[in-house]
C-alpha cells in the first residue's frame, strides 16, 4: 500500500531525500520490494531464519509473498501460526536495522538481526 516510508516513497511523496539508494546494500532504489525482499542484506537475514525455521529457503519476489510463506509450511495450524509470526519479527527487524543505520549511523550486520528475530520471537 506503499505507507511504509521508504526513500523511494517519501520522493513519490515529494520530500527531499537525496539518494534513493537502499540503506542496507546501496545497490537497488529503496522500496518495500526491495528492502525486504531485494536487498542482498535482507536476502542473508531470511536465508538463516528460514534455515532456523526448518523450513524450504524463503524465496520472495514481493512483499506479499512473504505474507504467505506461512501456506507453504508443512504442520498444523499452529506450526503455521508460529511462521506467520517470524515473518513478521523479521520484517520490522529489518526496519528497525535500516532505520538505526539511517539515524543512529550504525552498522547492521546480519547476524545481529537475526539474534534480534530470535530473541523477540521467543518473548512473542
Amino acid at each position: 500500500m506503499d505507507r511504509i516510508p521508504t526513500r523511494m516513497a517519501l520522493s513519490r511523496r515529494r520530500l527531499n531525500v537525496g539518494d534513493s539508494s537502499c540503506t542496507l546494500c546501496g545497490i537497488g532504489d529503496e522500496d518495500v520490494m526491495h528492502l525486504f525482499t531485494g536487498c542482498v542484506f535482507s536476502f542473508g537475514v531470511w536465508s538463516i531464519v528460514g534455515q532456523w525455521c526448518n523450513i524450504i529457503p524463503i524465496m520472495a519476489f514481493d512483499f506479499k509473498d512473504l505474507l504467505r510463506i506461512h501456506e507453504s509450511v508443512t504442520g498444523g495450524k499452529w506450526a503455521k501460526k508460529v511462521i506467520r509470526g517470524i515473518v513478521m519479527v523479521t520484517c520490522w527487524a529489518i526496519w528497525k536495522s535500516r532505520n538505526d543505520k539511517v539515524f543512529r549511523g550504525t552498522t547492521p550486520k546480519v547476524a545481529e538481526v537475526v539474534a534480534m528475530v530470535k530473541s523477540c520471537s521467543f518473548l512473542c
